[in-house]
């Protein structure tokens, strides 16, 4: 991945929170952005480290990577953010499984699918909606191995920028093209899927 390449994390929640909270564990710099203003998360930002840093929701809408961390019924509305998505890699960390309405919104379709019509032009990566927070943003302790992250997506060299991101003592698992992950997209309870992201940038 180009050492140029402009991550941002848009949504400051639970899991927004801890993808910036596995960037700064790795020292890889990253913008984090919410609705309501830097001003809002600037002392959090702080936080995290200096390779975190809060920003405008335009600016983090700039970036190259962008993590989706917001609720499953807001992605309409950040579809909306942007005219066009083409160029983007979008990471798509929602989860519909508990999500209220989500049938409605759906409408047979998986969640996968839906978001691909949404960010139209964007290239969808399925990855780390499978954990609650609070693992996903835990140290791993030493000398446990390899652990899993499962990523999906529609575009290879997508999927592979994320998946050469996403590591350093554990494996990523390329769950195959986004329909077939969006049916096993619910998530796992297991302790022994944590991810941490690599500072190397291939």
């Amino acid at each position: 991945m180009s050492t140029d390449t402009r991550y941002a994390i848009v949504g400051t929640g639970n899991i927004g929170s801890a993808l910036a909270r596995l960037f700064a564990r790795a020292g890889v710099e990253v913008s984090i952005a919410n609705t309501r203003g830097p001003r809002s998360i600037s002392e959090l930002a702080a936080s995290w480290g200096s390779t975190v840093r809060a920003v405008t929701l335009t600016e983090a809408l700039a970036s190259d990577v962008i993590f989706m961390a917001i609720p499953f019924g807001a992605v309409e509305t950040f579809g909306n953010a942007l005219p066009d998505w083409n160029g983007k890699i979008v990471v798509d960390t929602t989860n519909a499984h508990y999500a209220p309405n989500a049938g409605d919104i759906l409408k047979g379709r998986l969640s996968s699918q839906y978001a691909a019509e949404v960010l139209s032009g964007a290239q969808i990566v399925k990855a780390f909606n499978q954990l609650p927070a609070q693992i996903l943003a835990a140290e791993v302790p030493s000398g446990q191995g390899k652990r899993v992250v499962f990523v999906s997506s529609d575009s290879d060299e997508a999927g592979s920028q994320i998946a050469r991101l996403s590591v350093r003592r554990h494996r990523p698992h390329r769950g195959g093209r986004l329909p077939a992950r969006g049916q096993v997209a619910a998530p796992q309870r297991s302790p022994s899927m944590r991810p941490h992201f690599s500072n190397a940038h291939a």
